[in-house]
């Protein structure tokens, strides 16, 4: 590894079950398919070069003092303070792999203003599939007792409580409601069973939202059907393509 972390993120994990499921497979192709990639919560590591090396970094536009989502030349020496995520709960780090064996590509940026830059805000809006509209126009506020395993939110006015039902599986999405009426997203490290009232299922290209938000940050939701989830990824895939800009 050409890259020393002198002092590592509160939490940093490879790149399994990812909070973002998108930002892996931008990173890898913008550092040309030869990139292992960390996930950093709460903080970020303070890094140094050992030698002439390429990184890339995964975060909302403006979250850190460093370009995002195109890589980035260290000279041998080099330090980047990732301490301070800049109003987000998470990066993603692409670092250079040490292996000769895999497939390499030129290297590549995400294009100025594509939906594959990540941004961050107070209020974010999920697509969700649903046979219930329950949730629709309303807002909740992220709590501080969410995890990885759940994305737990309190309801600005009274929502009426679910019922708890025999054990079904779950899947990163998941949207139950307890008997308390704070609704809950299943996350990556989620049960794979649940027993709470299951309402609807977080679009696939709306799970990427929910890696950066913070306790008090608010979500609504609004209501789409399967075809129109589809189009979503299929529209995120075509950016896959069309947005990356050899460098």
């Amino acid at each position: 590894m050409t890259i020393e972390i002198i002092k590592p993120a509160a939490s940093m994990r490879p790149q399994i079950n990812p909070m973002d499921p998108w930002a892996g497979r931008i990173l890898n192709l913008v550092m040309g398919h030869n990139a292992d990639i960390l996930e950093c919560t709460l903080t970020g590591p303070i890094l140094r070069a050992k030698s002439r090396t390429v990184i890339a970094i995964g975060a909302p536009e403006g979250a850190l003092p460093y370009p995002v989502w195109e890589p980035i030349h260290l000279s041998a020496g080099e330090e980047l303070d990732l301490r301070k995520l800049g109003g987000s709960s998470r990066i993603y780090l692409a670092l250079s792999s040490d292996s000769t064996s895999r497939p390499s590509a030129p290297m590549c940026r995400v294009a100025t203003g594509s939906r594959l830059r990540a941004k961050k805000s107070g209020s974010i809006e999920l697509s969700w599939v649903a046979d219930d509209a329950l949730f629709s126009d309303a807002a909740f506020q992220l709590l501080a007792a969410s995890d990885r395993r759940g994305l737990r939110y309190a309801a600005a006015t009274q929502v009426k409580g679910g019922r708890e039902i025999p054990p079904e599986p779950m899947t990163y999405g998941a949207v139950q409601l307890p008997p308390s009426g704070n609704p809950i997203i299943v996350g990556p490290d989620g049960p794979l069973t649940g027993g709470y009232q299951r309402l609807a299922t977080v679009a696939c290209s709306s799970l990427r939202n929910l890696a950066w938000q913070l306790p008090g940050d608010q979500v609504s939701f609004t209501k789409i059907c399967r075809d129109e989830a589809l189009k979503q990824v299929l529209d995120l895939e075509d950016a896959l393509v069309r947005d990356l800009v050899p460098c």
